[in-house]
């Protein structure tokens, strides 16, 4: 098996500590380590690191150098950010071309995963049908009615083995109503979408084909410059030109073969926002429901989010689900449950003119 970690993102809704130049990945959100590392740790028990590839954007190329010095893995730059089926689409080549025809798992470098041990068994379950010619995914039970989320439907058991059953994914709905949601959680047919597939490159790559011809033109010059000195300057001509698509819209809500699933509680996380941080470091909260990263002292405050880089002292009095976030240059004073909305704070600052800082 191969793994491949994709550490393309910008992180928007991190925002203001995640950065261009910093994006969530690098950061040490859930531990000591950064996002992307931990990711690195819960595979690194399945294979040798000489079988991960890391995608990222060229630009964060050194701060990659950095924290997997002494690592053998293999890099991949992006020339531009594209979303993930370009992504999924240049690693399928790369697999294909340095191991063969053999089945590759493709996992976001910045997630939250409790138990690692049973993602790790999900991940092997998963090899046997992608052997096979399918395509596989991880779905995670719903803990709560999330909005952000894209979820798959359970349809026919495929699998009879009772500790992680596969089932075939009946359909797939992309971030529904709170009321849907709330369905969802309770039908116990609905899982969270991870976004973590096990494949083999050549079924991906002729999905892509099917689906997006304009995709798979522009990976066919890629794939003829691949070892040559030519490589970077087609890579860079290529992807300037491609339109941003998600591999769920683009090609798994289209694929021409099944697809299947193994559910499991995983106590995964996206970790796509400062509420939903909030949720995962339960067990740190004070006695009011509130957690302090930093100094910070509170009075008649509940369920609030308080994150000082600096050091300065912050006093909070009378408050309620709310989210600060002091660094160096920017104070940020939110309502909790609407971090997600966050990400338009840097484009709406870029067209502004304002330099941000690290």
């Amino acid at each position: 098996m191969v793994v491949v970690i994709m550490a393309g993102g910008s992180g928007t809704r991190f925002w203001p500590v995640s950065r261009e130049t910093l994006p969530k990945q690098f950061l040490p959100v859930c531990s000591s380590h950064p996002l992307i590392y931990d990711t690195y740790r819960r595979v690194a028990p399945l294979v040798g690191d000489e079988n991960i590839f890391l995608v990222i954007n060229q630009k964060h190329r050194s701060l990659v150098d950095q924290i997997f010095r002494g690592h053998r893995i293999r890099i991949i730059e992006e020339p531009e950010r594209r979303n993930t089926a370009p992504c999924i689409g240049l690693v399928s080549l790369w697999v294909d071309k340095e191991f063969g025809d053999q089945p590759v798992a493709v996992l976001p470098s910045d997630h939250y995963i409790a138990q690692e041990g049973t993602f790790q068994k999900a991940l092997l379950a998963g090899l046997s049908f992608a052997q096979q010619g399918g395509i596989v995914m991880l779905g995670a039970a719903p803990t709560y009615p999330e909005t952000g989320y894209g979820y798959i439907e359970r349809g026919e058991k495929t699998s009879s083995s009772s500790e992680l059953p596969i089932y075939e994914a009946k359909r797939f709905v992309e971030k529904p109503s709170i009321e849907k949601a709330r369905f969802y959680m309770t039908s116990q047919n609905f899982f969270w979408n991870t976004g973590i597939f096990v494949f083999k490159p050549k079924v991906m790559l002729s999905e892509i084909g099917l689906h997006l011809p304009e995709l798979a033109g522009g990976l066919s010059k890629i794939a003829d410059a691949i070892g040559s000195n030519r490589y970077r300057s087609v890579l860079e001509e290529v992807y300037s030109s491609l339109s941003p698509i998600s591999i769920d819209y683009g090609v798994m809500e289209r694929m021409s073969k099944k697809i299947y699933f193994i559910p499991g509680e995983y106590g995964w996380s996206d970790v796509g926002s400062w509420s939903a941080l909030f949720r995962i470091r339960e067990a740190e909260k004070d006695s009011c429901g509130n957690l302090v990263q930093g100094n910070a002292i509170l009075l008649d405050t509940e369920n609030s989010f308080v994150y000082s880089k600096n050091g300065r002292l912050i006093g909070i009095l009378g408050l309620k689900d709310t989210l600060i976030v002091d660094t160096e240059d920017v104070l940020l004073i939110s309502n909790l449950q609407r971090s997600e909305e966050l990400k338009q704070f840097p484009g709406l600052l870029e067209k502004r003119g304002w330099k941000q800082s690290v």
